[in-house]
């Protein structure tokens, strides 16, 4: 899959008479086609009808018309395997013409009753609609080819057939139909012994789980190909499973582990003398020495792997390269050469007509531009490369956050521009209207008049255009505005969730305690009345005593509940805008509790041990205690969730806590919550109140809760400090004033 990756669109030529292998035809097609025909010849190498034949293409048809002389060639089963064969020729380099060929092979197949060599056909049609884009089409021969091939028990090309049926619905995005069907093409490759249908089936798989950012399953496939690539002892394979490797760690943020595997698929890359392989080592490599801050080492690899792309024409892996180099050359300051890589970058994106590598273009272009102090061109970069990300962003809430946070900026940014823009035409024209005047009043007292009501009209004009132009950008920004309280609204209701699991969590052990004796106590019922019978009166005084003792614990269990129930209504019927007396400590530990047994119902894994720390003496302030509660909420969830991606980064001999400790300091209370979690990098420190701003993978954060916490406090009069250090934890301090 890799390979679909680094390719750029072409037409393949086969030159006439030359010696041109099937596999070194394969190499250079997946070399000079497209992302998506690449992605399709992918599984062709694995399972061609004559996978281990070395015959040329020109070799191929003569073979062919010395057959055909002879009488009865269209029942001999050679001649049509050798036919099937042409076919998969011609299905990938002239699907019409594969068309043509193969009804007249199908004919023959079924003439001679040969119901491989039919399904082989109809395989290969559908190879041809691939070829063409229409998936559809090509689903239906592969379903028609599977029912030939399971009603003639032909089971060792189920497989193959099965893994082509997969990769349509993994291009029709249908992942899930994908992998079952990839799943079932995995036992009876097993069945048959078939490493090579297996191998490429387990690419295939940990490809659907790369996409869907599964990226421990998508390692652990390809690690799985690898194994069988390394007893196979195919050296090209494992070079391409050892890169897809190493991409999958650098993703996981293991640039180290990352590391080691590219070095290997390098060495032997170099070792086997293959340019297209040695390429895609060389620009992971840079990634991954990028995010090791190995400047030096990064813009040598990058090089590198233009050098190559240049050299054999690799239009996609040439762009995604220049777009690396230009963003590290950006990022050490030397915007004159990042700038000419980017800009040669976008032109190569925009003649293969690549939308994600023209976005990726863009973005760097906007940057330099900016940094440069282009504004006009930094301005248009930086639309393009919003629109670009917008069409191929296909997460709904991931699309709609980063639509929303696009328009807001694009729309600060262009109002900024067009207020600059409209400044400078004022004074170009103030100064052009005060030299005119003069000169008329000098030379041409007659035109004064005609001129000035000319220019005077012309002032107007301009007048209402900034006025229209102001009342738009109003409006956009209002809707813009409208927007951000809905997410506020939403980020409010998802806290809301987190909290309700806790409280249900605490309302549910009383209850269980009291239908437990509920239930004993209707037992013990049932045994008084067969002591009644029996006349045990002594048992009988034994068992009232146990229920009187079932009842006051029942008793005290329902008080417990009521008074967690009549404490949640306390918080509802307060309004929002009420400030009320509230103890501190109380709030703390109450939302304490309530965020972890919430993160519990949450994750099922989650553990942690937490500790509370109450201030003595501490005086009741006057506070809007459900914001309030909320900001502890969000900074005691974030801490929660700190040290659970530090637990499940693996460290054994990790134990993770979580501190909430309530001060008293002159005129002020200090809310402190520590943890030991991942910590935040320094880089970014200054940025975690910023609405959107998350580090939190897609889908688990909306970039609020912070500021939001933020806002509260200071709402309050008060304020957040933060101390943290990488992968040793955070500590997040609330002050609030007593009075």
């Amino acid at each position: 899959m890799i390979l679909a990756i680094i390719l750029r669109p072409s037409i393949l030529v086969v030159p006439a008479g030359s010696n041109y292998t099937f596999r070194q035809f394969f190499r250079s097609y997946v070399r000079k086609r497209g992302c998506f025909l690449a992605l399709f010849g992918f599984f062709y190498l694995f399972f061609p009808v004559g996978m281990c034949v070395a015959q040329s293409l020109d070799s191929l048809m003569v073979t062919l018309k010395q057959m055909e002389k002879k009488p009865g060639f269209e029942k001999d089963t050679f001649y049509l395997n050798t036919a099937n064969e042409l076919g998969y020729y011609l299905a990938e380099t002239n699907p019409d013409s594969a068309f043509l060929f193969l009804d007249r092979q199908l004919e023959w197949c079924r003439k001679a009753k040969f119901s491989k060599g039919e399904a082989e056909a109809l395989k290969i049609y559908g190879n041809a609609f691939q070829a063409k884009g229409d998936f559809k089409g090509s689903l239906d021969y592969y379903n028609r080819a599977l029912t030939i091939a399971k009603t003639a028990n032909e089971e060792k090309i189920i497989p193959g057939i099965l893994n082509n049926i997969g990769l349509v619905h993994f291009n029709l995005g249908n992942y899930s139909e994908a992998l079952n069907t990839y799943f079932v093409a995995i036992k009876g490759a097993e069945k048959v012994n078939n490493n090579f249908v297996k191998a490429a089936v387990l690419n295939n798989i940990a490809y659907v789980y790369l996409e869907l950012e599964n990226l421990d399953d998508a390692e652990a496939y390809y690690l799985k190909v690898l194994e069988i690539d390394s007893m196979s002892g195919d050296v090209r394979r494992m070079i391409q499973s050892l890169t897809n490797i190493g991409d999958v760690r650098l993703q996981q943020n293991r640039p180290l582990d990352a590391l080691l595997s590219l070095r290997k698929a390098y060495n032997m890359a170099i070792g086997l003398e293959s340019p297209d392989l040695v390429e895609m080592a060389s620009r992971t490599l840079a990634s991954i020495y990028v995010a090791l801050d190995s400047s030096d080492r990064a813009e040598s690899f990058f090089r590198e792997s233009i050098s190559i792309s240049k050299q054999h024409n690799y239009g996609v892996p040439l762009v995604k390269s220049m777009i690396g180099l230009s963003e590290l050359l950006y990022e050490n300051g030397n915007y004159k050469e990042a700038l000419g890589f980017a800009i040669d970058a976008k032109e190569q994106a925009e003649k293969m007509h690549q939308t994600i590598l023209m976005r990726n273009a863009h973005n760097v272009l906007s940057k330099i531009y900016e940094a440069e102090g282009n504004t006009p061109a930094a301005l248009k970069s930086y639309k393009l490369f919003k629109q670009y990300n917008d069409s191929i962003n296909d997460l709904r809430s991931k699309k709609v956050a980063a639509t929303l946070e696009a328009e807001y900026a694009f729309s600060k940014k262009t109002l900024e521009f067009e207020k600059a823009s409209q400044r400078q035409r004022w004074i170009i024209f103030s100064a052009f209207a005060g030299l005119f005047t003069f000169l008329v009043i000098l030379f041409i007292i007659a035109r004064n008049k005609r001129k000035l009501n000319k220019a005077y009209h012309t002032l107007q004009e301009k007048s209402v255009e900034i006025e229209n132009k102001n009342e738009t950008l109003e409006q956009t920004l209002n809707q813009l505005q409208s927007a951000q309280l809905q997410l506020i609204q939403a980020e409010k209701m998802a806290s809301l969730g987190e909290l309700t699991a806790g409280i249900a969590h605490e309302i549910q052990n009383p209850l269980n305690f009291i239908i437990n004796f509920s239930e004993l106590n209707s037992e013990m019922v049932d045994e008084i009345r067969t002591e009644l019978e029996n006349g045990n009166e002594k048992e009988i005084n034994y068992l009232l005593g146990y229920i009187k003792d079932n009842e006051q614990k029942i008793g005290q269990h329902g008080k417990r509940a009521d008074a967690i129930v009549k404490g949640m209504l306390a918080h509802s019927r307060s309004q929002p805008g009420e400030k009320r007396i509230t103890d501190i400590n109380r709030l703390a530990k109450e939302y304490l509790r309530l965020t972890y047994q919430g993160l519990k119902t949450k994750f099922n894994d989650f553990e942690s041990e937490y500790h509370f720390e109450p201030a003595v003496d501490l005086p009741s302030i006057e506070i809007l205690p459900q914001e309030m509660g909320r900001a502890f909420f969000n900074l005691m969830q974030n801490a929660f969730y700190a040290v659970y991606e530090r637990k499940n980064a693996g460290d054994p001999n990790y134990k993770p806590f979580v501190d909430v400790m309530v001060k008293l300091e002159d005129d002020h209370i200090k809310v402190v919550v520590r943890d030991n979690g991942i910590g935040i990098p320094e880089s970014i420190r200054n940025k975690i109140f910023q609405p959107f701003f998350t580090t939190k993978p897609t889908g688990q954060g909306t970039g609020l809760g912070l500021s939001l916490s933020y806002d509260i406090v200071k709402a309050h009069g008060g304020e957040i400090k933060l101390h943290s250090e990488e992968h040793k934890g955070s500590e997040f301090i609330i002050i609030l004033p007593v009075k």
